[in-house]
């Protein structure tokens, strides 16, 4: 699945629901760098929000997993 359209201006999409591009008719959370597995759902009626799901970590506030380290020179 490919990342959701950006509003003109920006240059990468924001964290929040947008139109699951595989089941019509439903939305499915991105976390600004990435879908969230078991996040798709019917879209909401007109005016009703949607808050992020429990778990979802938004991009920029993510821990790396692994700790990385500079670069390694082997002589």
């Amino acid at each position: 699945m490919s990342a959701p359209t950006p509003a003109p201006g920006d240059d990468r999409p924001r964290e929040g629901y947008y139109p699951d591009p595989s089941i019509p008719g439903y939305v499915r959370y991105w976390n600004g760098s990435s879908w969230v597995p078991g996040t798709s759902r019917p879209a909401p009626a007109d005016g009703e929000p949607l808050s992020p799901p429990p778990g979802a970590r938004p991009a920029a506030s993510a821990t790396p997993e692994v700790e990385e380290t500079g670069p390694h020179f082997f002589d």
